[in-house]
């Protein structure tokens, strides 16, 4: 049965989200545009609505995206909108800091959201549950009785085995209804561990990010900085399966986790509204043979660390 995001006593299905990092600040080692003015960035939304896009990530870490969105909707029909909070084990010390910053950061999205309740909030750094566990999960659900919140759940920012294994404990619970997750043709990391088996068979609806690694995919060996040279020869594997299957790269890597079992919906940025178009069309691509399946996950099952985490390009 295909999984269903319930709001306002109505059922709907999400295949894509409109990512909005990029409409608040530069962001995607493929990024040739930078921030987007006013104008642009509205056609940009233009262009999702157009496509029957109605589900948008963003967090008011994000720059300007939040008030972007804000702006944008506040005289239209609302869509629904996932924003989250950015708490860490550095910046939350105690369990009262930590609820004066789940205020204020709810009350922030809601501002600049122009919104009175906030549909699905998740933690950007999930680490903060292994810190204060349920402590941490009470402090949200208060926020939801209040009505500030919708659903809630976690963004996973980069997997690693024990991380998971620490915040599942509380991850695991029912109210945690969302989970984002970083996942590609590169990135097997959470098949390999049988933490995806785990996410998908407790019912979460999982929203699949980096799709395209920020756009490494798209990278021409000869364009990649210095620091990820070592990606050129993975490329051009990939780019090898997709002749094979008569696909363009991004038909390749969006089909490998479109037709994926549990996945709820595809989280996609984009820096100008033909991107957008390219986007949704993608949703009409078919569905990968099973040897290229196969092939592509023994392929990639070892791509290194420092090639599929973003957070480590720059620490080489």
């Amino acid at each position: 049965m295909k999984a269903t995001w319930d709001e306002n006593g109505a059922s709907v299905e999400l295949p894509l989200t409109l990512g909005t990092v990029q409409l608040g600040m530069p962001y995607g080692i493929a990024n040739r545009t930078g921030q987007p003015d006013e104008g642009h960035a509205s056609r940009i939304l233009d262009a999702a609505v157009k496509g029957g896009i109605s589900s948008f990530d963003t967090a008011n870490k994000y720059g300007s995206a939040e008030k972007v969105l804000g702006d944008y909707f506040h005289d239209k029909k609302k869509p629904l909108i996932i924003s989250k909070l950015y708490l860490t084990k550095e910046n939350c010390t105690t369990l009262s800091e930590l609820e004066e910053l789940i205020e204020s950061g709810v009350n922030t999205s809601q501002e600049q959201l122009r919104i009175d309740r906030v549909p699905g909030m998740m933690l950007h750094s999930p680490d903060i549950l292994e810190k204060f566990g349920g402590k941490a999960t009470e402090l949200l659900l208060n926020q939801v009785k209040r009505g500030n919140l919708g659903k809630i759940g976690v963004s996973i920012m980069d997997f690693e085995v024990k991380g998971f294994n620490e915040i599942w404990k509380e991850l695991q619970k029912d109210c945690f209804e969302i989970v984002q997750l970083p996942v590609n043709v590169m990135d097997q990391r959470m098949f390999a561990s049988g933490a995806y088996e785990r996410l998908k068979d407790s019912g979460k609806l999982l929203f699949a990010r980096s799709i395209f690694l920020q756009g490494l995919f798209f990278l021409a060996p000869s364009d990649l900085p210095e620091s990820l040279k070592e990606a050129g020869p993975w490329i051009e594997r990939l780019r090898a399966f997709a002749e094979s299957e008569s696909m363009s790269v991004a038909q390749l890597a969006f089909s490998y986790i479109h037709h994926m079992p549990g996945i709820f919906s595809i989280v996609f940025g984009a820096e100008t509204p033909e991107q957008v178009k390219d986007n949704v069309a993608l949703l009409d691509t078919h569905e990968l043979s099973e040897s290229t399946v196969r092939g592509l996950k023994q392929t990639f099952a070892s791509v290194p660390d420092y090639i599929i985490t973003p957070l480590l390009w720059n620490r080489r």
